[in-house]
């Protein structure tokens, strides 16, 4: 359904052959598929905590299946040297408190959800979702930096060692510091911080910095570097990976005429911008084709989220296996995971007519050997001395011959099998290996 979306759900069904699509509409009826969503439920409802209580969790209803995939996501796959912390949006315009609204955003009303994503390729390897300001009064301010401290848990657990970028909502010299301390480099763009050197300060009040376009400036404390930079506008980063004076390279910049033109620039910009686009990519890919539809639960938005996720971290997995050397597009590996999934099952019967395109085969054999017979081989084959012609008073329909456009009735029946039969030529057939 992600890959061929409808405004209705009930179109997949329809019998408008415009919209209908019968390679769903053939797995199960409308009525079943709704009663199946009707009842997914992910935790007992019966325990849960009250609202107040110490324990009370507002993800309750959800929390078990996102601690699984969360789980399943990092055992799949190794961690890289290079990851990113951003945050995404989930579409929601329900009435719930988890729902957030960010004007700047493509997608303005939903759940924030916190992503650590490999910055390669976008994998995800670690989600939180956003509830709000946490009991224990965690100021907007601090609110980026405790969010890096929860994402990088198993990994300074683990005693990973390589490089994690972020945005300006999460960086502070506090953040970058500990992160170093724990062995893990990092690199953040940086705005209004109150750690940061005077020379930052200065050019927020108005008293503004000349520099030419390449030119930068930079100060360190301790482990952390401060750079200042000059592209259309000021830039301003912190690192503990690349030293500003030591580590510089050059990048093209477009001019007025048309033509291109090399300006200096610190490595810390060109690594920032290539290692930050892991949860931008997870988002390119989990939004074109994406599963979620309106529902009137408020967690459903999440589920499909989750189920989106994991068919996005499989695509991945299978597209950087070096032992697949023609991998597939998301489009078809969406759709051959769908077909796998299915596998040929369906829950009403099957007519040739249901079926698709390209399963359709002429039939090869008679009308009269694809007839079902309703009799078992053991009784019908053997001993065929024993079965007689035996008279009946009624006339009933011959078990051989007779379909519903061609009614073909006989008196005549087998006297072991009782089933009615023509005598020429369906009682010899009938009694003849078919």
């Amino acid at each position: 359904m992600g890959i061929n979306p409808l405004p209705s759900i009930d179109l997949f069904w329809s019998s408008d052959p415009f919209f209908r699509n019968n390679e769903i509409a053939a797995v199960m009826p409308i009525k079943r598929f709704k009663k199946i969503l009707e009842n997914v439920h992910l935790n007992d409802n019966e325990g849960m905590p009250p609202r107040g209580a110490p324990n009370y969790d507002k993800l309750y209803k959800i929390r078990p299946f996102l601690e699984l995939i969360n789980k399943a996501c990092q055992n799949n796959a190794k961690n890289t040297k290079s990851q990113s912390i951003d945050e995404a949006m989930v579409k929601f315009k329900g009435v719930s408190s988890l729902k957030q609204y960010m004007p700047m955003k493509p997608v303005k009303r939903g759940y924030k959800i916190w992503i650590r994503a490999d910055s390669a390729t976008g994998y995800v390897f670690e989600f939180d979702v956003y509830t709000g300001k946490r009991d224990d009064k965690t100021t907007e301010v601090g609110l980026g930096g405790n969010v890096v401290k929860r994402l990088t848990k198993k990994l300074i657990d683990e005693g990973f060692q390589g490089h994690i970028t972020f945005v300006n909502f999460f960086s502070s010299y506090e953040i970058m510091q500990f992160l170093y301390d724990k062995g893990i480099y990092a690199t953040a763009t940086v705005v209004n911080r109150k750690d940061l050197p005077y020379l930052y300060k200065n050019n927020n009040k108005g008293k503004k910095l000349k520099l030419d376009l390449g030119e930068m400036k930079w100060r360190t404390k301790e482990n952390v570097a401060f750079v200042l930079w000059q592209d259309t506008k000021l830039i301003s980063f912190l690192t503990t990976a690349f030293h500003p004076k030591l580590d510089k390279t050059f990048c093209d910049r477009k001019q007025k005429d048309g033509t291109k033109m090399a300006f200096q620039c610190p490595l810390t910009v060109v690594q920032y911008t290539e290692r930050m686009g892991g949860v931008d990519r997870f988002d390119h890919l989990r939004c074109s084709y994406d599963v979620s539809r309106r529902s009137k639960k408020w967690w459903f938005r999440l589920f499909y989220f989750c189920v989106d996720l994991c068919i996005v971290n499989s695509f991945l997995l299978y597209t950087t296996n070096k032992r697949v050397h023609n991998p597939l597009s998301q489009l078809h590996f969406r759709l051959s995971l769908a077909r796998g999934l299915i596998n040929g099952y369906t829950s009403g019967k099957r007519s040739l007519e249901r079926e698709p395109q390209y399963l359709k085969k002429k039939p090869k054999m008679s009308n009269n050997s694809q007839k079902k017979i309703g009799v078992d081989k053991e009784i019908r084959l053997s001993n065929v001395g024993i079965h007689k012609h035996e008279k009946i008073e009624t006339w009933r329909r011959c078990r051989m011959c007779s379909t519903k456009t061609n009614n073909k009735r006989s008196k005549i029946q087998c006297s072991t099998c009782k089933v009615a039969l023509c005598v020429v030529p369906c009682f010899d057939l009938f009694h003849s290996s078919i």
